[in-house]
């Protein structure tokens, strides 16, 4: 079986969207846009983290709330 990331995306059909990945990518957006850092990479790893610690407690990212990261 070929590689998934070799293989040659032609059709809607052919992508299947993990069920939690629209509200990830939606709270991630929003932090972005509200704290607009001044490296996203670095925020980026740093609010991902964050959220991987929560979810490993059994916590959603609603569950704390101001605990993001910021852009300093």
């Amino acid at each position: 079986m070929a590689d998934l990331r070799e293989m040659r995306i032609f059709s809607a059909d052919q992508i299947e969207v993990p069920d939690d990945l629209p509200g990830i990518l939606k709270d991630y957006s929003k932090e972005v846009i509200r704290n607009n850092p001044e490296d996203i990479y670095a925020f980026s790893r740093k609010y991902f983290e964050e959220m991987l610690k929560k979810r490993e407690k059994g916590e959603t990212a609603n569950d704390v709330g101001g605990s993001k990261p910021t852009s300093h």
